[in-house]
């Protein structure tokens, strides 16, 4: 589990020893934050990305990574996450 930082941009997850859940700093006072998030190991553990305590990513309490390289860029509306690009 990690939980990211203010002073982090992009975040590369290495998931070959077991699920990884990155957890997101809150919305509230972040607005216009922007983080990058990628798997890059190619295991089949899960990256999941969760919001924090009750708020969402586009709707959504968690998104997950699963495929090797797949990466969702994310960005604060001050209430919530909204994802940019999902690759």
């Amino acid at each position: 589990t990690y939980t990211v930082t203010l002073a982090d941009y992009t975040i590369c997850v290495n998931a070959t020893s077991g699920a990884v859940t990155v957890n997101l700093p809150a919305a509230s006072g972040n607005d216009g934050m922007v983080y990058v998030i990628k798997k890059i190991d190619s295991s089949g553990n899960a990256v999941t990305i969760d919001g924090n305590g009750s708020e969402t990513i586009d709707g959504s309490t968690t998104k997950t990574l699963s495929a090797q390289y797949a990466t969702l860029q994310l960005i604060c509306d001050g209430s919530n996450w909204l994802i940019l690009n999902q690759l």
